[in-house]
């Protein structure tokens, strides 16, 4: 991530907080958007937990303030854009906020990121350390790729066979050997390492040192390379170092597919059973066959809960005790972390899922007045999630509610408008003149789309009562009839008499 270091003028007088952390957002190209300021609460879910928010103003700086423990990793959105940094008690940051770049896609989903301006930030603060840190990373992959001879003979010797061949091939087709290599230069890597650990000497900062040793075996890992080896110069005889980001990864690496590469080609049949018995105790004995993992049974929980969680997706695993394991490590594991990533895991697959309940959303009509969801959620109903300003979302309701003409009864609707002004999501209700529909708005648009886990509008959700059936579901233009025609059909054979049945005849007629 680049950040410039430059002087602040536009600052206005702001209250520090002496406890937590303040952040002074500028983001002058964001008037009337939300700032919502995030903390990831695990770095192997990043689920995201809020912090702080407000609303941007082009005539005044939007302070953000709270607490964290030790060094978290923070996402701040203003509007679909997020920058990512980090966050310590006691800093103060004075943060601009940049518009993407002219010309750039925007996207819809909340993806998109952009690089915050700092201004006026310590050399020795985190954020500064470590976008030097990744900067000189990157330059070294970059050298080392760009000199390196090995992959350059290796191109030569594949693009003579060829043309010995007299073979021609496009990009597409190339041999995967063709100008790739997968490891860095072992001797300039271990040049690199020893210089970078000698210029990074001076800062006292075990969180950062620990992340550059973490980099640095990022570095060492590859398609040959001996994960015992790795394992026990970065990982080994220490405890998993939950909060830095560089572990993760390198902790994955490390034990990518472990899962379905020891315990399950060692004994198939046991394991899987295991897995679908939900067998905590079993499967761990299993995974400590592993002489990396053999006694340590705190690192053998992590690899086990994160290898259910990556290969919960896949179709070896029974999902039902892929579940109860993390259900039951969420509730009864003794390591507060494992307790916590489990927890957050078990959010993840199941939160908003077809079977699950919609969640408990703060809701008001039109006129501001508070709704209970209950009384909206009835029988099968479609929920609607857009807005007055989202341009494409016309084409969609439009499209709705021409579905809804023609299969009338099927669905109730109801609308949620992601809208502050509420006298423009009256005037677009007004406007669509859709009879039945029920229309509804948010106090906090930001955190029903958290709720939701919804990152994109327009979205469409089918519900029975509270119980979602379809999530998302198909939009409009995009299958959402289908379904609709399903239902009619369906409930039409529900009242249609069939020869055969116990139903008792017509009355005859006179």
């Amino acid at each position: 991530m680049k950040r410039q270091l430059t002087s602040l003028l536009f600052l206005l007088p702001v209250v520090l907080s002496a406890q937590g952390f303040t952040i002074a957002v500028h983001a002058p190209d964001h008037e009337g958007e939300h700032a919502v300021l995030y903390r990831y609460d695990d770095l192997f879910t990043l689920r995201t937990v809020r912090l702080d928010q407000g609303v941007v103003r082009s005539d005044t700086t939007l302070v953000l303030q709270g607490q964290v423990t030790g060094t978290t990793k923070a996402l701040l959105m203003v509007g679909d854009l997020g920058a990512e940094f980090y966050l310590r008690n006691g800093a103060h940051y004075v943060l601009e906020f940049p518009p993407l770049p002219p010309g750039t896609a925007r996207s819809i989903n909340g993806t998109d990121r952009v690089d915050p301006i700092f201004h006026d930030l310590d050399r020795l603060d985190i954020n500064a350390l470590l976008t030097d840190l990744n900067e000189r990373l990157d330059a070294f992959i970059a050298a080392d790729l760009a000199t390196d001879e090995v992959a350059g003979m290796q191109a030569v010797e594949v693009l003579h066979h060829n043309a010995a061949g007299q073979e021609r091939q496009d990009s597409v087709t190339r041999p995967p050997t063709l100008f790739y290599t997968d490891r860095l230069s072992e001797a300039r890597l271990d040049s690199f390492d020893l210089r970078l650990h000698r210029f990074y000497a001076g800062v006292d900062d075990p969180w950062f040192q620990r992340d550059l040793d973490l980099g640095l075996g990022g570095l060492r890992s590859g398609p040959q390379a001996n994960d015992k080896a790795l394992f026990e110069r970065y990982l080994g005889d220490r405890r998993p170092d939950y909060d830095v980001p560089e572990f993760v990864g390198f902790f994955r690496t490390v034990f990518q597919d472990h899962l379905l590469t020891h315990p399950f080609r060692t004994d198939t049949r046991a394991f899987l059973r295991c897995v679908e018995r939900a067998e905590v105790d079993s499967l761990k004995a299993m995974l400590m066959e592993n002489d990396m993992l053999r006694g340590d049974d705190r690192m053998t929980e992590l690899v086990l809960i994160d290898g259910l969680y990556q290969e919960y997706p896949g179709k070896v695993l029974d999902r039902k005790g892929d579940l109860e394991i993390l259900e039951r490590i969420a509730t009864a594991s003794a390591y507060p972390e494992h307790r916590k990533i489990a927890k957050n895991m078990l959010w993840d697959l199941t939160a908003m899922k077809p079977g699950a309940t919609l969640p408990d959303l703060s809701l008001v009509d039109l006129d501001g007045v508070r709704i209970d969801p209950d009384t909206v959620f009835q029988g099968a109903t479609c929920l609607v999630v857009t807005a007055t300003w989202c341009t494409y979302c016309e084409a969609e309701v439009r499209a709705l509610q021409q579905l809804d003409a023609t299969y009338a009864g099927v669905l109730h609707h109801a609308v949620l408008m992601l809208d502050d002004d509420r006298e423009a999501a009256r005037a677009y209700a007004v406007s669509r003149n859709a009879e039945g529909w029920t229309w509804l708005m948010t106090e906090d648009p930001a955190r029903v789309r958290d709720e939701l886990r919804n990152r994109t509008i327009p979205a469409f959700y089918l519900l029975n009562d509270r119980i979602l059936a379809r999530s998302p579901a198909p939009w409009p233009s995009q299958g959402l009839g289908a379904i609709m025609h399903r239902m009619q059909v369906e409930a039409q054979d529900r009242d249609r008499i069939r020869f055969g049945t116990d139903a008792p005849p017509p009355p005859r007629r006179r």
